[in-house]
């Protein structure tokens, strides 16, 4: 466990690490069993965003692609920031996503990772901070921790 951090398990079934401080601040459900579990703090602009559905694609790049950028598409701001890029997470399919947008009048940052569990069940971490804070070491720290320390757990 990264200092400064604790272990959180989330009723939903999955459990990370979190900065000192940070809880859950707010939780919608879909049909199907789909969840969207946002954690911060009082007055921290950054939060994480863990979102599960049981109807993804085969392929991790196209979900971000065609199923998630659309919708970011349409906020103020919405820059994607390179390619979604292919990779590996927890010996599973995954893809990576970033890019910029304006939310409560500024502009932030956005790193999503969102990978495959098979049977069209997925999950995606993002990753939200003031896009002039990017590349300050404590987020960088925070992004490591939550990857490091993400798991889906089997029931």
């Amino acid at each position: 466990m990264p200092a400064g951090f604790r272990h959180y398990d989330a009723p939903e079934g999955f459990s990370v690490a979190l900065p000192g401080g940070w809880r859950r601040l707010d939780t919608s459900r879909a049909p199907g069993g789909a969840y969207r579990v946002v954690f911060g703090a009082s007055g921290d602009p950054r939060t994480l965003v863990v979102t599960y559905s049981s109807r993804a694609g085969a392929d991790p790049v196209a979900v971000w692609r065609d199923d998630v950028e659309p919708g970011l598409a349409r906020r103020h701001g919405y820059r994607r920031i390179g390619a979604i890029r292919a990779t590996t997470y927890q010996g599973r399919e995954a893809a990576d996503m970033e890019w910029v947008a304006r939310a409560d009048g500024a502009r932030v940052r956005t790193f999503g990772r969102g990978y495959l569990l098979g049977g069209g069940r997925s999950f995606s971490l993002r990753w939200t901070t003031l896009a002039g804070d990017w590349a300050d070491p404590g987020n960088e720290r925070a992004l490591a921790a939550f990857l490091a320390t993400f798991r889906e757990r089997r029931g």
